[in-house]
C-alpha cells in the first residue's frame, strides 16, 4: 500500500476589503473592523441596497501599474497579486530555468467577467456593425483560464494549471484538489486560492435575488437580512511536508481533511435539511480521522441570508449534535462580505492565522442568535476570543448545491 503523504501551508496572500497584507487582515479581523461600506465602484443610484466590501488598496501594489495585465480582467491582477505575496511569504525558490511539477489552481464564480462589460461599455454591439479589431483582442483574454495560466506563466510553475469555477465553494476545491495531488506524489508544490473582482454583472444578480442587506451582514442574527457582496483574492502555497522541512519552510498548519459534496436540490438554494452539508462535514472528518469533538471552531458559510443560515445551523447540528454547545461557529464574512470565488480562500487564510496566534476571528453584527435553529450556536460575537486550537473546520456553500469542508490542523512532528 502507498503511504500517502502530509500537505502543509507554507505561505499566505491576501487581496481583500480588510487590506492586502497578512499583517492588516489578520489585525483588521481580530480587531473586528469592517471592510463594508457604501457602494463606489458602481452607480450607487441605481441600487436600493448600495452596500458592498470593496478593495480599497490595490493600487498601492505592484500589480496595480504592470502595463502587461492591462488587457486582462482584474480577476487576473488579484490573482498574481495573492499568489505573488504567498510564494514571498513561502521563502520558496523557483528557477525558471528548471522544470518542476508545482501546479496553480484558482477557483473563481466570475472569472474575467469584468473584460465583458468594458467591451459592451465601450464598442457598438449592433450586428450593423463590423467586428471591431481591438474589441476582439480584449474578448480574447476573456477565458476564465487565464486566473490559473497568468500565475502559473509568471511564477514559473510548469505543473498543472486549472480554474475551477465552483462559484462560492471554489476556493475550498482547488485546497482539497490541491491535497489530493500532492499526497499522492503527483507535485510537491501547488499555488491554490481563488480570485472574484466586482462585476456589474454579480452584483446586479444578487441585488434581484433580493439576497443583498441593506445595511449590515448579520450572520445567523433572528434579525438578518442578507449578505453583503464583496471581492478579493487568497492564494496559499500547499506543500508536501517532506518538501517543506527540507527548505526549511514556515509551517503555518497542515491540511488533514476534505470533502466536495453536491445537494443535488436546486440551482440556487440550498438543501433546506443541509443535507449535502452534512455528508461534506463527515466525509472530512472521516478523512482526517476525526470526530467532532476534535473540532476546536468551525468557519462557518455564514452569509447572513434566510436560507443559507438555516441549512448551516441544521447541518451542524446533525453532524456535533451535543457537541455543537461548546464549538465556536464564526462568520467573517461579517466584515469581508461575501467575496464569491475568494471567499473560502480568504477563510481558509483565517483558520491558518488562527491556529498560528490561537486565536479565533469575531461575528460582526449579530445579537440573537435565530432562536428558530434546532440548537444556540457560539457566534463569537462582537470580539475575537483566545483559544487552545488543534483542528478547525472551514464550510463554503455554492449556488448549484456545491458544497465544501475541508479541515486545517495545528501540524505534529513527523511520526
Amino acid at each position: 500500500m502507498t503511504t500517502l503523504g502530509r500537505v502543509v501551508i507554507t505561505g499566505l496572500g491576501v487581496v481583500s476589503p480588510l487590506g492586502s497584507s497578512l499583517d492588516t487582515f489578520w489585525k483588521s479581523l481580530t480587531e473586528g473592523k469592517s471592510g463594508i461600506d457604501q457602494l463606489t465602484k458602481l452607480d450607487a443610484s441605481l441600487y436600493p441596497r448600495p452596500r458592498a466590501a470593496e478593495v480599497r488598496d490595490f493600487g498601492d501594489l505592484a500589480e496595480a501599474s504592470d502595463g502587461e495585465l492591462g488587457a486582462y480582467g482584474l480577476a487576473v491582477g488579484y490573482a498574481l497579486a495573492a499568489a505573488r505575496m504567498a510564494l514571498e511569504d513561502s521563502g520558496i525558490h523557483i528557477d525558471p530555468e528548471q522544470t518542476n511539477d508545482y501546479a496553480v489552481m484558482v477557483g473563481t464564480t466570475m472569472g474575467n467577467q469584468d473584460i465583458v462589460e468594458r467591451v459592451i461599455d465601450r464598442f457598438d454591439l449592433s450586428e450593423e456593425k463590423p467586428t471591431h479589431p481591438e474589441m476582439a483582442e480584449q474578448l480574447g483574454y476573456f477565458s476564465p483560464a487565464l486566473l490559473s495560466s497568468e500565475v502559473a506563466r509568471r511564477f514559473n510553475c510548469y505543473g498543472q494549471s486549472a480554474t475551477l469555477v465552483n462559484a462560492c465553494a471554489a476556493g475550498n476545491y482547488t485546497v482539497g484538489l490541491a491535497l489530493d495531488r500532492i499526497r499522492t506524489g503527483r507535485n510537491k508544490m501547488i499555488l491554490a486560492g481563488g480570485a472574484d473582482p466586482f462585476s456589474r454583472t454579480c452584483y446586479t444578480i444578487f441585488h434581484r435575488l433580493s439576497a443583498s442587506s441593506a445595511d449590515v451582514c448579520r450572520p445567523f442574527d433572528e434579525n438578518r437580512t442578507g449578505m453583503v457582496v464583496g471581492e478579493g483574492a487568497a492564494m496559499l502555497v500547499l506543500e508536501d511536508y517532506e518538501h517543506a522541512v527540507a527548505r526549511g519552510a514556515p509551517i503555518y498548519a497542515e491540511v488533514t481533511g476534505y470533502a466536495l459534496t453536491c445537494d443535488a436540490y436546486h440551482a440556487t438554494a440550498p438543501h433546506p435539511e443541509g443535507r449535502g452539508a452534512i455528508q461534506a462535514m463527515q466525509q472530512a472528518l472521516d478523512m482526517a480521522g476525526l470526530t467532532p469533538a476534535d473540532i476546536d471552531y468551525v468557519s462557518a458559510h455564514g452569509t447572513g441570508t434566510q436560507a443559507n443560515d438555516s441549512s448551516e445551523a441544521e447541518a451542524l447540528y446533525q453532524v456535533f449534535g451535543k457537541q455543537l454547545a461548546s464549538t465556536p461557529v464564526s462568520s467573517i464574512k461579517s466584515m469581508l462580505g461575501h467575496c464569491m470565488g475568494a471567499a473560502s480562500a480568504l477563510e481558509a487564510v483565517a483558520c491558518a492565522l488562527a491556529l498560528q496566534h490561537q486565536q479565533l476571528p469575531p461575528t460582526l453584527n449579530t445579537q440573537t442568535v435565530d432562536p428558530a435553529f434546532p440548537a444556540p450556536l457560539d457566534v463569537v460575537p462582537g470580539e475575537a476570543r483566545s483559544a487552545e486550537l488543534t483542528h478547525l473546520m472551514s464550510n463554503a456553500f455554492a449556488f448549484g448545491g456545491n458544497v465544501s469542508c475541508v479541515i486545517f490542523s495545528q501540524v505534529a512532528p513527523s511520526a
